[in-house]
């Protein structure tokens, strides 16, 4: 079970919180503050206690509660006001931890010097208890260090992504994979939830190129779970992802999760949950992350447990990946790593052989910090990456790209955006670094912290992102616009090559957008626009890309002296009769046909004529379309532009023979 504000920073309404108090009395508002409180619903609790102090802004304990439940959220700046407010008054003795409490929330904020002397201050009052008093005493070193750190001069340069990516809500876990930025964003709506007010869960978006971030589609999310944390397989094929529930006002819950990817390229519509030695009963497990070891030569997932065997609270766990469906090694803990608090966000960087991951527990600047550790036999100690990747407040979910030079993280940082600008209170974007060119400097100097030296591990062949083989290909999906090729005919053959409508079909993209995607409002039509153009160029385009690869690798087996046939089969939505449908598959299969025949000048016709190369068809009209597939004419949003009913208008290149 983990904490919100560690990792979604939960909504919160702070600027309500200073509404007069009416009819209510002083005493009511705490009791009712102390019910939230042992409902672990902070964000009642902090509106509850302000409203109290509408009554007796002076009353050092209900400033000092007020602090606390700050402090929780990460406002900063409010906590220091009324932990300032308790150690200032005359009770000042009755809260012994609000010194420490305030050097803290002072170094968070970056006065390193103020820090210091509360910590010290704390150290030499009354009521010094352990663990806290070991903790201040590192903290007064810690101090010293970090004012030095922060005399640095920077050599990355950080920029949040702006309102394309980051809203007012918290959005976290970065993973770039091609030209692709995956996110989680905790910004939805829990749709069936009995709270008032609503709660909120977490969707996976993502951002391709410098477009405005989108939901994954077609049931990647879930409208009443958190689903976040994203991390792809070595080969690609497998998605692993965290799914979430609440167990209270505001704790959850997590376990690790993933989809497969069949040989079509497309997702598998049933979530596969790891076994019980990763998802303890009872207990989270969460934050994937996968990699190349080169000790264990093989792949290995990291993830963050509060399962038992750690030293406390969360803690960073490994587990090699075995061959076959849902198999895994024996879980163990990432040794020398792991302290008593909160060790998070493990990201594993294959080409240097290194851990990214955020902790509260070693020394930092304050909040979470990012530490890195390189394996060989034993894990390194670690290091932090120091200013300006880390700050005085939450610097989590480093993702370093291939080049280990630029990267992302998570931070709630100044400059992030905030739910109340008032009390800067909430929330974490998503920030980009990147290198800040210098002159050439002598070898001696040390090297930035995102420029870690990269050793040459043996690495695994991995799997193309385009197939190599034939077979490889199989089954190839090409996909055709309605009633096409030739409308409104019952011929079964067809002049026009696949690629002259393939052209016509994806020049109609904006044709289906406004269709499909208009009459929608709000994240349904994001989720319809998302939908659209994801088929459009990861399932049309790509079958049409895959295909003149095909045919380049057809030839050359051809040109080796194989022989091959080729099977194609043809479907159809089922807007039709039956004998207009098995007409229009044939159509379809004959525009494939006319690919081969004219493919560079007609190199494939010698082939053709000799035997050499066969293509054989196996027409199926819409005999195996899917059931749910709109055929009602008149529904033409469904039937005609709906992403699943352009689905079932193709071809398929679904087996070949050599002879």
């Amino acid at each position: 079970m983990i904490r919100i504000p560690l990792f979604f920073t939960i909504y919160l309404s702070l600027a309500g919180a200073f509404n007069p108090a009416c009819g209510q009395s002083f005493k009511a508002y705490v009791k009712a503050a102390e019910e939230a409180l042992e409902k672990k619903d902070y964000n009642a609790a902090l509106q509850h206690y302000a409203a109290a102090l509408e009554f007796q802004p002076n009353n050092p304990g209900i400033q000092y509660q007020y602090a606390e439940i700050a402090r929780r959220f990460y406002a900063y700046e409010l906590a220091e006001e009324y932990y300032g407010k308790v150690v200032e008054s005359k009770d000042a003795g009755r809260f012994p931890l609000a010194a420490y409490r305030l050097g803290g929330v002072k170094k968070s904020l970056g006065k390193y010097d103020e820090a210091k002397a509360y910590f010290q201050a704390y150290l030499a009052g009354a009521g010094v208890t352990e663990p806290y008093a070991v903790q201040a005493r590192e903290e007064v070193k810690t101090c010293d260090w970090a004012r030095e750190t922060a005399r640095e001069p920077e050599r990355i340069k950080i920029e949040n992504l702006g309102r394309k990516v980051n809203t007012d809500y918290s959005e976290f876990a970065p993973y770039y994979k091609g030209d692709t930025l995956l996110y989680s964003s905790f910004r939805y709506e829990k749709e069936q939830d009995d709270y008032r007010p609503q709660r909120m869960v977490t969707k996976v978006l993502y951002q391709r190129g410098s477009g405005r971030g989108r939901p994954l589609r077609r049931g990647f999310n879930d409208d009443n779970l958190h689903t976040a944390h994203t991390a792809y397989s070595l080969d690609g094929s497998r998605i692993y992802f965290t799914r979430c529930d609440y167990v209270n006002a505001t704790e959850i819950r997590c376990a690790i999760y993933y989809y497969n990817k069949d040989k079509r390229g497309r997702w598998s519509s049933r979530a596969v949950k790891l076994p019980e030695t990763i998802n303890k009963p009872g207990h989270t497990s969460t934050q994937p992350s996968i990699g190349y070891d080169s000790i264990l030569q093989a792949e290995a997932l990291f993830f963050a447990s509060d399962q038992p065997g750690g030293p406390g609270g969360l803690n960073l766990w490994w587990v090699k990946v075995e061959e076959g469906e849902n198999a895994f090694g024996s879980p163990a803990l990432l040794e020398g790593l792991n302290t008593e608090f909160d060790d998070i966000t493990p990201f594993f960087h294959t080409p240097s052989q290194t851990l990214y991951f955020s902790s509260d527990g070693h020394p930092g600047l304050g909040g979470f910090d990012v530490f890195h550790s390189r394996h060989g036999q034993a894990w390194e100690s670690p290091k932090n990456l120091g200013a300006p990747v880390n700050s005085g407040y939450n610097d989590i979910y480093y993702f370093l790209n291939e080049d280990g030079a630029t990267g992302f993280l998570s931070s709630n940082r100044p400059g992030s955006f905030y739910l109340d600008d008032d009390n800067k209170a909430c929330c974490n974007d998503i920030y980009f670094f990147e290198p800040i060119p210098e002159e050439p400097v002598p070898a001696a100097d040390t090297p930035s912290v995102a420029a870690l030296p990269s050793p040459e591990p043996e690495m695994p062949v991995l799997e193309p992102d385009i197939p190599t083989r034939l077979e490889d290909f199989l089954p190839l999906a090409l996909y055709f616009d309605n009633d096409e090729p030739d409308r409104r005919t019952r011929r079964a053959t067809t002049r026009k090559t696949y690629g002259q409508t393939y052209e016509d079909y994806y020049a109609r993209r904006d044709d289906y957008l406004q269709a499909f995607a208009e009459p929608l409002e709000g994240e349904r039509k994001e989720e319809a626009t998302y939908a659209v153009e994801e088929f459009f160029e990861e399932e049309a385009r790509k079958g049409y890309d895959f295909l003149l690869r095909f045919s380049e690798i057809l030839l050359q087996r051809l040109q080796s002296g194989e022989q091959v046939e080729i099977f194609l089969k043809g479907y159809t939505s089922p807007r039709a009769k039956s004998d207009y449908n098995l007409a229009l598959s044939k159509r379809r299969i004959s525009s494939v046909r006319n690919h081969f025949q004219t493919y560079k000048d007609g190199i494939f016709q010698p082939y053709l004529e000799n035997g050499k190369l066969i293509i054989s068809e196996r027409p199926f009209g819409e005999a195996e379309a899917s059931a749910t597939v709109s055929d009602a004419l008149d529904d033409l949003r469904n039937s005609i532009y709906h992403p699943d009913a352009a689905r079932e208008r193709r071809v398929e290149i679904v087996e070949i023979k050599r002879r």
